[in-house]
């Protein structure tokens, strides 16, 4: 009888011990899945905080559309290949836009408009790029993907941030080597009797 009893004390431990294995394999899985969600969580962020950028180029250029939609160096909104790690350290002689008595003409605002818009992408977005230029064919079919080179062509000007995302606990992480982001700003126009192609 005795014997009897300890085998199923035996057994029971046997039990507990299984359990605390299949417990804490299932906590590990959870602990994955909770990281996994963080990590998509910040990089939904950045890409959201993306978007609100380039909205708010967006509006600058189509109200100062005169500037915008020049296809040529009086275009203070049109940027290529920005790196906010190379542009870091660079003081910007920008004449200040802002106050009522600020006399600025629609180029010192264009100007000013993207001196400032540039800070808020190196704060904003991580190892931060962009390109701001016309570009009628900013999709790579071959490659799948958008490009960062600009056909400088055509009456569409667009805006193409990219970013390095946030990687995980001992990742690292890889720039992208194509925009995160494209989005088209404002439709070119003749202006000046300058063609905008």
């Amino acid at each position: 009888m005795a014997s009897t009893k300890h085998r199923a004390a035996g057994f029971s431990l046997v039990e507990v011990l299984v359990s605390i294995v299949v417990l804490s394999v299932g906590l590990l899985g959870t602990v994955g899945m909770l990281l996994a969600s963080v990590r998509t969580s910040n990089e939904s962020a950045t890409f959201t905080a993306a978007l609100n950028l380039a909205r708010e180029l967006s509006e600058k250029a189509r109200m100062n559309k005169g500037v915008a939609a020049r296809n040529d160096a009086g275009n203070a909104y049109l940027v290529e290949d920005w790196r906010a790690d190379a542009a870091s350290g660079a003081a910007s002689a920008v004449t200040a836009c802002v106050g009522r008595d600020a006399a600025c003409s629609t180029a010192d605002l264009a100007a000013w408009d993207m001196s400032e818009w540039k800070r808020r992408i190196a704060r904003a977005l991580p190892d931060a790029r962009l390109s701001v230029c016309f570009d009628e064919a900013p999709w790579n079919a071959a490659a799948d993907e958008y490009t960062w080179a600009c056909s400088k062509t055509g009456r569409t000007v667009v805006v193409k941030l990219g970013w390095t995302p946030r990687a995980g606990i001992g990742a690292k992480a890889q720039p992208s080597s194509a925009p995160r982001l494209v989005m088209q700003l404002v439709a070119g126009q003749v202006h000046d009797g300058q063609a905008g192609s």
